[in-house]
């Protein structure tokens, strides 16, 4: 468990990864030739080097959010349960975020859904959210997923906190989609829960 000087210092870590890739990314000017830079309309190479870059610090951090909630495999399922003592599925998610870069998410698997970015299956990344209708309703579960079809969850009560694959009998037919939250808006602007 992270206490607060270590989480601010992971969300300072966030903070100057994303500050040097965005730096490390732009192309050097010589004197006079960044005159004028703001009329102009920066190539594709530079936006999508940019984007690479910024993209794998994401995956640096987002690699810490996996590594946390595979700590908490074995941990017992509890409804409502948002501790290593027992976990829901939002639970799990939740503590992993919080304690991993100092945000509280939303509560629920359906209000998390709202939260982020929408991602196809087929562009999947690590500490991405995956989604399942387990009730009869969209957005009933959420697991973090770890890559190569997998993601870790608080299944339902009587079960463990485990790994699943997305094209298991259970969850192939139930997968509602994807969502991808990026650490560093999560830092910035904290989301409104409500």
């Amino acid at each position: 468990m992270l206490s607060p000087p270590s989480a601010r210092l992971a969300r300072c870590l966030l903070a100057g990864l994303t500050v040097a890739a965005t730096l490390l990314s732009r192309p050097a000017f010589a004197d006079g030739e960044a005159e004028g830079l703001a009329s102009k309309t920066l190539s594709p190479k530079v936006v999508s080097e940019e984007a690479l870059v910024a993209a794998s610090g994401q995956a640096v951090v987002m690699q810490g959010v996996v590594e946390r909630a595979l700590a908490y495999i074995g941990a017992p399922y509890r409804f409502g349960g948002s501790s290593p003592q027992g976990f829901d599925c939002s639970g799990l998610v939740n503590y992993v975020f919080r304690e991993t870069l100092g945000v509280t998410l939303p509560r629920t698997s359906r209000q998390l859904a709202t939260v982020g970015i929408r991602v196809a299956r087929e562009e999947l990344r690590a500490g991405d959210l995956v989604f399942f209708n387990t009730r009869g309703a969209p957005n009933t579960h959420v697991g973090i997923y770890l890559g190569d079809g997998r993601f870790v969850h608080a299944p339902r009560a009587r079960t463990l906190v485990r790994i699943d694959r997305l094209d298991d009998p259970g969850y192939r037919g139930r997968f509602e989609g994807a969502r991808r939250l990026d650490p560093l808006m999560l830092l910035i602007a904290p989301i409104q829960i409500g």
